[in-house]
């Protein structure tokens, strides 16, 4: 019998949290194959604890002050006893170092990464959601046989985009993420503004909360894009909003394996987007999107003023992410890696057992 403890305390419903609920119902049908249980674990109070409030079978929660505040130790500790679970997967670090403290001998640890910056601790397993993160997880010393690359999905959407359909109205740019200086919003926000200044007729919406809103709106103040630039804050239908767009900006500074970029290439949305770890892995650039140096608005400007340019093109590249997205990063097909991965990390146990 397999019981799984997954975990992951974060606050929001940003790119860490979506994975987790990606994971949780393929965790729970494998648990059950031999009948045993996967609990999902989040944060009391959290963006995630109260969407899934009513989920069948329901998340537990639990306080997440500090990794040593003696209430959240006793939630974890309780946790450990009543799953007495044979693998413990978290996302993110404090999940992770809380329940490696209190794993009984023997329980297989794991840890999905998300970016470059995770702890590496002797007999845990990590799944990473870019190739990269993985190579980066063996060069810092984990063996190869524990890093696994485990690219993130998006599912089936439920609109499609129809870019550049309206002739004659603005056109729309759209982008989507946490409001943090990691994503660069004030760099797409200053190549808006380039593109106006030479004429061209465009609008950007940019989806997401964060903390950097009121620098963003500063910004927008500033270069008078007030009528050009929205920040419209969280969406719960993201496909609608991205097939909304005519294309699709996405000028971060650092990332594992961005769900929003997927899911703007799986709705059709041609994309440009910075030349960093992760979007390089899921773009070919000029055919399923366009690559930029990250952090230079003229050069994003320039990209986005191409694809302006030719519709045409812009649509077949749009097309073609899309049909390469829901080949490759569909919903099964991350059931299939995630499952083979967790039966590779389990199967040393069982064969000692």
């Amino acid at each position: 019998m397999t019981n799984i403890l997954h975990a992951m305390l974060g606050k929001g419903l940003g790119g860490l949290e979506r994975v987790f609920l990606d994971y949780q119902p393929i965790l729970e049908a494998y648990a059950a194959k031999s009948g045993g249980v996967c609990t999902g674990v989040v944060r009391r109070g959290g963006a995630v604890a109260d969407a899934e409030a009513t989920r069948t079978p329901p998340l537990e929660a639990m306080p997440a002050f500090t990794d040593w505040d003696p209430w959240t130790v006793g939630a974890a500790r309780r946790l450990v006893q009543q799953v007495r679970p044979t693998l413990i997967l978290s996302h993110g670090q404090r999940p992770a170092r809380l329940f490696a403290r209190l794993a009984p001998v023997g329980v297989v640890r794991a840890v999905c990464v998300h970016k470059p910056v995770f702890d590496v601790v002797a007999d845990t397993h990590y799944l990473c959601v870019g190739r990269h993160l993985a190579e980066l997880a063996v060069a810092r010393g984990v063996p190869p046989g524990q890093a696994h690359f485990v690219p993130n999905a998006v599912a089936e959407p439920t609109a499609q985009a129809h870019p550049f359909a309206a002739p004659g109205t603005a056109i729309r740019v759209v982008a989507a993420g946490r409001l943090h200086p990691k994503k660069g919003f004030d760099i797409l926000i200053r190549a808006i503004g380039l593109l106006r200044a030479r004429g061209l007729d465009v609008v950007c919406d940019i989806a997401g909360e964060g903390d950097e809103r009121a620098a963003l709106e500063h910004l927008i103040a500033e270069l008078d894009l007030g009528v050009a630039v929205s920040l419209t804050g969280w969406t719960v239908d993201v496909s609608g909003f991205l097939a909304s767009g005519d294309l699709f900006a996405f000028p971060s500074h650092q990332e594992g394996f961005p769900l929003t970029l997927l899911e703007a290439m799986a709705v059709g949305l041609p994309v440009v987007s910075s030349a960093i770890d992760g979007p390089v892995e899921m773009i070919v650039d000029g055919e399923t999107g366009r690559l930029v140096p990250p952090d230079d608005p003229e050069a994003l400007a320039d990209a986005l003023a191409a694809v302006i340019a030719d519709p045409e093109r812009a649509r077949v590249m749009g097309e073609k992410a899309r049909e390469g997205v829901l080949r490759d990063y569909g919903s099964a097909r991350l059931a299939r890696r995630l499952e083979a991965v967790v039966d590779g990390m389990l199967e040393p146990a069982r064969r000692g057992a």
